[in-house]
């Protein structure tokens, strides 16, 4: 199987290699994903630049649709990357799995948004008319369905990424899925 090397400095763009030090000096590195797009002059830019728009959803929510979206579609990057990002940005550990399994029982209205992602995933964009009716019930709006729908495909961009280029891991390691049978018709 042919796989992709992370560029040297050499091979990256003029424009590309002002990220590199605006990561390595906020971060201490340059996330290996983040790399692997700057084999393309704007690739990653374009990315950065949809990935730090402006939405009316929590750091928390985008987290939330982050790892279901990553456990959904494999990609063991992204899901280890974003397990990391959720415990900055609160969630324990039990809390996370549940979000892998694509619920949040210990809080009402983001377990209606994972489990809106979820469907949404899971049926590719076809009609999911309970999880929207759910959604709007939940207070949340039209403004935020469609960030919902954006930082969904955001994901899509990067876990197919990570998973078709093998962008070696360069966060901890994540404990394997554990499948919540207990719910299993909630």
């Amino acid at each position: 199987m042919e796989t992709i090397a992370m560029p040297v400095m050499e091979a990256i763009s003029k424009e590309n290699r002002r990220y590199i030090h605006y990561f390595n000096e906020r971060l201490g590195h340059v996330p290996n994903l983040y790399l692997a797009m700057m084999h393309s002059a704007h690739a990653f830019e374009s990315f950065y630049h949809f990935h730090r728009r402006k939405t009316s959803l929590s750091l928390r929510e985008r987290e939330a649709i982050s790892l279901v979206t990553a456990q959904l579609n494999g990609s063991s990057y992204c899901i280890s990357a974003h397990t990391m990002i959720a415990k900055l940005n609160g969630f324990s550990d039990h809390e996370i799995m549940q979000l892998r399994n694509g619920k949040a029982n210990f809080n009402a209205k983001l377990d209606v948004l994972v489990r809106l992602v979820k469907a949404v995933v899971e049926n590719k964009g076809r009609p999911i008319a309970s999880e929207l009716t759910a959604f709007f019930h939940a207070h949340y709006t039209k403004e935020q369905l469609i960030d919902t729908l954006q930082a969904i495909g955001e994901s899509y961009i990067s876990n197919f990424m990570a998973k078709t280029l093998q962008v070696p891991l360069d966060f901890p390691e994540v404990p394997p899925f554990e499948k919540d049978d207990q719910d299993e018709n909630d």
